[in-house]
């Protein structure tokens, strides 16, 4: 998928950190991160939220919900 003109795997793995005071948990793909990301209460959203993949992309919630967009709308294209 492109995202903000640039390519983006969602295959890749990727870590999500709450914070940045944590170590973050590591995902084999970033579809799989940006699920995790959503699934986490809003009272416990932080601006310093963000998920890093491997080839060293950065994304922020704005960006997280823009992925999660893609993949929920995806979804039922692919089961058909």
């Amino acid at each position: 998928m492109l995202l903000n003109g640039k390519l983006v795997e969602l295959d890749q793995p990727a870590t999500f950190y709450e914070n940045r005071f944590n170590h973050g948990t590591f995902f084999p793909h970033l579809s799989q991160a940006v699920r995790h990301a959503i699934s986490i209460p809003s009272a416990r959203h932080r601006e310093a939220a963000s998920i890093v993949t491997q080839s060293g992309e950065q994304f922020g919630w704005a960006e997280i919900s823009l992925l999660n967009d893609h993949i929920r709308t995806a979804e039922p294209r692919q089961r058909m």
